[in-house]
This record gives C-alpha cells, structure tokens and sequence, in this order.
C-alpha cells in the first residue's frame, strides 16, 4: 500500500503537469485526502469488524497491522477534499478528476495488497479457470475465487479508460466515471468474496454500497452533462 500510495504521489504529479489548469497546491488536496482516507478508512473497519474489536480495544490504532476499508476511506477522502476546496476557494470537479486516477491506482495496489495478506478472500469453490488454492485471512488454504486478482483487472482497466478518455471529458466527469467503474468492478467482485461482513437481509453490505455508489456515479454524470447542456446553450 506504501508504494501504492507513492506511485499515486508521482501519478498525480505528472498530471497536474501535463494539465493547464492550476494545480499548483496539488499535493495539499492530496495529503488531506490521504490522512483523512486512512482515518476515514481505519474507522469503517473497526466498526464493520467489531465483534472482534470490542474484545481487543488495544489494538484498533495498531493501523500497520492492516485493516482498512475501502468505502470508509473513499468517503472520508472526499468528504475532506469538498470541504478543503470549499475552505480555499476550489473547484471540487477539478481536483476531484485530477486525483481520479490515484483513487484506481491505490485500488489497485490495494487488491494486490490483499492478496499477499489474504484479505478480500473468495468463497471456496470447485475446479476453474477463476480458481486457485489460495488462503484466507487466517492463513487457512483451500480451492477459492481470486477475488484478489479480480479486483486488480477491473481496477486496471478503469486505469486505462481514464488515460483514453483523459482530455475528453471535464475532470469532475471523470471523476463520477472513475468511481462508476471502480464500484461496478468492486460489486461484481464482491459476488464470489468469502470473507465475514455485515449482511442486509441476503445481502453483503459492500455490495450494497457499490450499488448506492453506481447510481450516485450516474445521477452524477448526467447532472454534469445537463449542467454542460444548459451552459453550453446560455453562451
């Protein structure tokens, strides 16, 4: 996650380069929503983990031990970027599309993370192209879906749907198309997960989630657009 989260630094760098717009106090909105995403994030695992945490209270900051949600950290990240930009006199799109694609590169770093430590694991299965003898996170090996290696394709893919539609589209776009990707793939994913978390009725929680962040990505884009439209007209 370390170098995930550097590559990111470099990623973001390079870009606000190659952009024309300013972006000269890029890495102020990086680094909010980078402690604030591991703050955000520390606190949805605990909670979404608290069986366990209740009987071991000394050991929820232990954050280098792992244990970070995606969804908490997503949401308190932006959360603070929308305040922080507010707070400066910002444009929220602007820095939003701008860090887009280290929210899919980290993702992605975060599947593989996951795979060396055996978190995300999928449920056991029989014999298939999707299979491998793979363990859980309490190092207990058996024939499961690569749910790991799943979430890394689609986190590349986005990656590289990012990089084409780069210059095409206004950065708060490609912001809402990022996450409608990332959580599309995460939602898929979360079909063949194995690992414990909380249900609603007969449902995982996080892919209820992804649900909700589905449809906020698209009442996003064609907000954006109508927006765009009715501009575009006043001119």
């Amino acid at each position: 996650m370390g170098i995930g989260i550097l590559t990111g630094v470099g990623l973001t760098a390079v870009l606000a380069r190659w952009d024309r717009r300013d972006h000269s106090d890029w890495i102020d909105a990086f680094l909010i929503v980078l402690v604030t995403g591991m703050v955000g994030g520390r606190i949805a695992f605990v909670i979404t983990n608290w069986t366990y945490y209740q009987e071991n209270l000394g050991e929820i900051g232990l954050v280098w031990r792992g244990g970070l949600s995606y969804y908490g950290a997503l949401l308190a990240g932006m959360l603070a970027l929308g305040i922080w930009s507010l707070g400066q006199g910002r444009s929220f799109g602007i820095y939003a599309g701008l860090l887009a694609p280290a929210i899919a590169l980290v993702s992605a770093f975060g599947w593989l993370a996951c795979w060396f430590e055996g978190c995300a694991y999928g449920k056991e299965t029989g014999f298939g192209p999707l299979a491998a003898d793979l363990p859980d996170s309490f190092g207990v090996f058996g024939l499961r879906y690569q749910t790991q290696w799943m979430g890394l394709i689609f986190c590349i893919f986005t990656l590289l749907l990012i990089f084409i539609v780069w210059r095409r589209l206004r950065p708060i776009t490609l912001f809402f198309l990022t996450l409608l990707f990332l959580s599309a793939g995460r939602l898929i994913v979360s079909l063949f997960r194995g690992d414990a978390i909380p249900m609603i009725g007969q449902y995982r929680l996080d892919t209820l989630v992804d649900a909700g962040l589905i449809l906020l990505s698209m009442v996003g884009i064609v907000l954006v657009t109508i927006r765009k439209k009715i501009l575009d007209h006043k001119q």
